[in-house]
């Protein structure tokens, strides 16, 4: 019996000699799992049969379930015949037997052994089914925050993106490099700015039109327009203009201040 201990995976001597019978329910004879447990003598461990009973009926199980009567006539060779009993054991009724047994014998110290085993196994089996949804909601959870924590990332990244000041060499997406170089550098900011603040950028079909400079005729070309608009100020009011100018400074003269 103490090979049940070494395999656990089906071949041991205790599941070699289960039996299933019409109705699809396993079953064990105690004829056969009498000398698996040690006892040479049958009415030794017909004893031990009779406390897993009492211990399965103290439990609030039907006795008669777990150990169902399977004697049988075995014919004498002088004529007649002799009943021999048997009970057919469920796999309860042989844990509640290795239980009861002589635990003085190896073969009952195993066979307790291999059933605590197989008892845990299938309290654990319970459980899996519990454990394995809570691990799959506390996955669902942590993805949940995952995401969230992936697009508050994006959010930061962006803005300290725009806190960075952007490189000289930088061109902004959707320019083409020979037009871009050929833009003053104060188009190229303001078109880095743009792209910044806006995301802009040309679109395929728009054609970029080059900004001319600034030239000194230009500056007098536009300050003839204001004073075209503005109209001519006349002399009278030039020197009003320049009286009150005086006046101001000599204020600011008599409190100590400079011109």
């Amino acid at each position: 019996m103490t090979e049940i201990i070494l395999a656990l995976d089906g071949t041991n001597p205790f599941d070699q000699i289960k039996q299933i019978d019409a109705e699809g329910v396993e079953y064990w004879l105690a004829r056969q799992l009498q000398a698996l447990l040690g006892y040479n003598q049958w009415r030794r461990f017909e004893e031990t049969i009779e406390r897993a009973k009492l211990a399965c009926q103290n439990s609030g199980y039907t006795c008669d379930y777990h150990f169902a009567d399977a004697g049988n006539v075995v014919e004498r060779q002088q004529g007649g015949g002799s009943r021999q009993s048997d009970y057919k054991l469920s796999r309860y009724a042989c844990y509640l037997t290795a239980m009861n047994g002589d635990p003085r014998k190896a073969e009952i110290a195993a066979a307790q052994t291999y059933f605590a085993l197989k008892t845990r196994e299938a309290e654990l089996a319970l459980q899996n089914p519990a454990a394995l949804s809570q691990i799959l909601q506390k996955f669902a959870h942590l993805n949940q925050v995952i995401e969230e924590q992936g697009r508050a990332i994006a959010v930061l990244q962006s803005q300290i993106q725009n806190l960075l000041p952007i490189s000289a060499d930088f061109m902004p997406p959707g320019w083409d490099a020979k037009t871009w170089d050929s833009l003053p550098p104060q188009d190229k900011r303001h078109f880095r700015f743009m792209f910044r603040r806006r995301r802009f950028h040309p679109g395929n079909e728009t054609e970029v039109r080059i900004l001319p400079a600034i030239t000194h005729q230009m500056r007098l070309q536009q300050r003839a327009e204001v004073e075209s608009v503005v109209g001519v100020v006349s002399e009278s009011e030039l020197q009003k203009f320049e009286a009150l100018k005086q006046k101001v400074l000599k204020q600011y003269r008599s409190f100590g201040v400079e011109s």
